[in-house]
């Protein structure tokens, strides 16, 4: 055999093997660092008490969402100074987007709970940042923290879950009392009308929808001109337009009369009506429009405001009505309504930038009013007072 080929053979095999090991190495490395809750070091790090509360939100990728977020942080700490605060995203698609766009690490809501159980606390309160009862409010009480927080995993903890913003009829009163007072100026004048979008629930099973039309009802009962309306971007009947297949467009309601005669709840048809009853055309009326939603993020930018069509130049001709693909301001402004672009709106310098600007927005979400997010405070400071806690020993 040739030596020198019998010792490049031996070499290769060597390099072989160190590689191998190598990667054998490094893959365990990578498995165990995979498995390692992200959440665990910074619970280890701010732990000074022996109370946790968690304040759980859907979540944004919004610069916007900051100062909110912080200012509602800021509030549940004056409040209880001796509890240690965290936040928790319940969106997985916010939580995996958000790092890339706000700088800042928002882990899943079974990290933190995790971090939190095994951290030693002996009370968590977990307090709802949701606006209405609806499909996330209910699975992360009923299922994140009762099923599996409670029962499974941390029998032994006390815990304390508190409501979400509109829980009580109550609640519906203070908002609109707050929201009211805010647009009194505009909602004297006959000639103006609000607009305010919330989120809603797709699925009509949970009737927790119920709660934007009992805000408007309380909002109309304080403005005499009866001219400020509460619609949803995600539940059908209180959309801008009766939601149509958007498979099959040919089967899509285009008729006005139509609309206006059997979907009376959505936004098209109240505010029509509302022309109607008051003498006026649309292009006779100014629109203001906000978000009915905890913080100003993407819907609050394009699907009311539509930012990204204002980017790209869109033709308010090219606007069709029968169909939800484009914001509410399109087509308000495609039917000829006046919509107020310098009220309370993001910049028009800057409505390019991506996901939003830290400060100079002037959108107003829910969660802007410092009235408003004392509701959320208050809530759990009844459970708090209320001596509420609970524990996974009570459900086996």
């Amino acid at each position: 055999m040739n030596m020198r080929f019998f010792k490049s053979s031996m070499q290769a095999v060597f390099l072989t093997t160190v590689m191998c090991t190598g990667v054998v190495a490094c893959s365990d490395n990578d498995d165990e660092e995979s498995t390692r809750n992200p959440a665990e070091q910074q619970v280890a790090r701010t732990k000074q008490h022996d109370t946790a509360l968690l304040l759980c939100t859907f979540g944004s990728t919004y610069n916007e969402s900051l100062s909110v977020y912080d200012d509602i942080i800021d509030d549940f700490k004056a409040e209880f100074p001796d509890v240690d605060v965290y936040m928790s995203f319940t969106s997985r698609t916010c939580i995996n987007r958000v790092q890339a766009s706000t700088g800042i690490e928002r882990y899943e809501l079974d990290q933190w709970l995790k971090a939190i159980g095994d951290a030693g606390y002996t009370r968590v309160a977990v307090q709802s940042l949701h606006v209405i009862p609806g499909e996330e409010y209910l699975s992360l009480m009923n299922t994140d923290i009762k099923k599996y927080f409670m029962i499974q995993w941390y029998p032994n903890i006390n815990v304390l879950r508190s409501a979400n913003l509109l829980a009580a009829d109550e609640d519906t009163k203070a908002v609109a009392e707050v929201l009211y007072k805010h647009y009194a100026s505009q909602l004297a004048e006959k000639n103006n009308i609000v607009l305010l979008m919330g989120h809603g629930n797709p699925d009509e099973n949970y009737n927790a929808n119920h709660k934007y039309a009992d805000v408007q009802e309380a909002l109309q009962r304080k403005a005499v001109n009866k001219n400020i309306f509460v619609g949803t971007v995600d539940y059908g009947d209180m959309l801008f337009w009766p939601n149509e297949v958007e498979e099959n467009p040919a089967d899509r309601i285009t008729d006005a009369s139509i609309v206006r005669s059997h979907y009376p709840a959505c936004i098209y048809s109240q505010i029509m009506q509302y022309c109607d009853d008051n003498g006026l055309q649309p292009a006779d009326v100014k629109v203001y429009i906000a978000p009915f939603m905890s913080i100003a993020g993407d819907h609050a930018h394009n699907d009311l405001w539509g930012l990204e069509a204002l980017v790209e130049g869109a033709n308010i001709n090219d606007v069709e009505l029968c169909t939800n693909k484009y914001s509410w301001r399109e087509r308000l402004e495609k039917i000829g309504f006046q919509v107020q672009r310098n009220f309370e709106s993001h910049p028009m310098s800057q409505i390019g930038a991506d996901h939003g600007i830290v400060d100079g927005c002037g959108i107003r979400a829910l969660g802007s009013y410092p009235e408003i997010r004392q509701i959320w405070v208050k809530h759990l400071r009844e459970q708090w007072d209320a001596n509420a806690w609970e524990n996974g020993q009570d459900y086996q």
